[in-house]
């Protein structure tokens, strides 16, 4: 029954009447691709017979194609809903390689391939889109407008097989056949509409190279960022904590040494005792440091770092490792860091009692699972969010950068009320 209320409602619903406009305004704009994809045409042979004198015109042409492309798109986005990202732009330098990008530009070469099929493609979603819907409105009215014309009979009803439909029973069944040729409007026209919009994805969004060099190209820059993040803040951990601890360790021993040539050896012990507590703080804060770029529990791999992190947690954690081969040690890092801030993020933000750490190998993948009792609530921010977006939003944001930049996904299941797992999933 479902089925047949869904189709009854369908030629009613607003995504197909959305449809039957696009229909509509597709075929003007499938007329005017037409004579962009022939005007690039006629410059691309006469400019070639010609020696090139019309290549110059060429970049213009093309750039014409990829605009009524980005219309189509603004159309399908607008009325059918269709998402399609716009293909990076050739980068413009002055001179001859600036004409070579733009002549070799393979986004503006595949919007003319689009608008070359769009035009018939065009035709067949106007005739099945659109005039179909004519056509069936009009059998359903046609018994109100056989009245309205005063019953005219012969050549001037309308006549199917050398038959004129000028009786009540015979215009009844124009009005039936209306109503099943509405009820099919709808998914008769979907088909033509389903061509396009993979043709769409195909020829006027990006490719999978282009998309491939922008992830590149984001996750490069994070990784330059990120490196220049580290390296800043251990500066800034070596010039305001063991570096000054390292003069006041000097100025100490100074002390002491002139006590010494005074002839007070007691003030000198005193302050020797005072350097050696001195040298130990400095050698922790090292130590802390450098556990701060590799930490030296993972020397003995990821369990037993995963671990001993486990056993400084202020809250019960459990720790379970599968994995069939070591990992490299910079995914070992990456997934120690991980399960770190995961794991801050379940104490401090999401209140948690009890938090597990689960590490999985399996298909050439490393899964990552951290589970906690907490309040949940916690959420993805996606790029254009702000910070506070859920607790430990931010810390997640530069968890995600992180997993992108080496080809990992991050995914969060934290309903309200908890319990909370994030799930980090790297490609060995």
């Amino acid at each position: 029954m479902k089925i047949v209320g869904r189709a009854l409602r369908e030629p009613f619903a607003g995504r197909a009447w959305r449809e039957a406009v696009y229909c509509l305004l597709g075929l003007p704009l499938a007329v005017l691709g037409l004579a962009a994809v022939l005007v690039t045409c006629f410059v691309c042979v006469v400019g070639v017979l010609s020696t090139g004198v019309l290549l110059p015109l060429l970049p213009l042409a093309l750039a014409a194609n990829r605009g009524l492309g980005a219309a189509h798109r603004a159309l399908a986005r607008v009325l059918l809903h269709w998402t399609t990202p716009t293909p990076p732009r050739p980068r413009h330098p002055g001179g001859l390689a600036g004409l070579v990008n733009r002549l070799t530009d393979a986004a503006s070469w595949r919007s003319v391939g689009y608008l070359a099929l769009r035009f018939p493609l065009g035709a067949v979603q106007f005739a099945l889109g659109f005039v179909w819907w004519v056509y069936s409105v009009s059998f359903l009215l046609y018994p109100l407008l056989w009245q309205l014309q005063g019953r005219p009979r012969g050549d001037a009803t309308l006549q199917f097989a050398g038959l004129s439909l000028d009786t009540w029973p015979r215009a009844l069944l124009v009005r039936a056949a209306g109503a099943v040729l509405l009820l099919a409007w709808p998914w008769v026209a979907r088909g033509p509409l389903a061509v396009d919009r993979q043709l769409m994805l195909r020829l006027l969004g990006p490719s999978a190279t282009s998309l491939r060099l922008a992830h590149l190209a984001e996750t490069r820059e994070h990784a330059i960022n990120e490196a220049a993040a580290t390296l800043r803040r251990i500066e800034r951990d070596l010039h305001d904590g063991a570096q000054a601890r390292l003069v006041a360790l000097g100025m100490k021993l100074d002390r002491a040494e002139r006590r010494l040539d005074r002839g007070d050896p007691d003030q000198a012990k005193a302050l020797l005792r005072e350097a050696r507590g001195e040298t130990r703080e400095i050698v922790r804060e090292l130590r802390e440091l450098v556990r701060g770029i590799h930490p030296p529990a993972l020397d003995g791999g990821l369990e037993p770092a995963l671990t001993t992190l486990a056993a400084r947690a202020p809250v019960p954690t459990t720790v379970h490792v599968a994995v069939a081969a070591r990992p490299r040690a910079a995914t070992e890092t990456l997934l120690y860091f991980a399960a770190a801030e995961l794991l801050t993020n379940a104490c401090k933000h999401a209140e948690a009692t009890q938090v597990a750490i689960t590490v999985l190998g399996q298909d050439g993948s490393l899964r990552l699972q951290v589970t906690d009792d907490g309040r949940g609530g916690a959420a993805l921010p996606g790029p254009e969010a702000g910070p506070g977006r859920g607790p430990g939003s931010s810390g997640l944001r530069g968890l995600a950068e992180r997993a992108r930049a080496a080809d990992g996904r991050l995914r969060v299941d934290s309903p309200p009320g908890g319990p909370t797992t994030v799930t980090l999933e790297l490609d060995e």
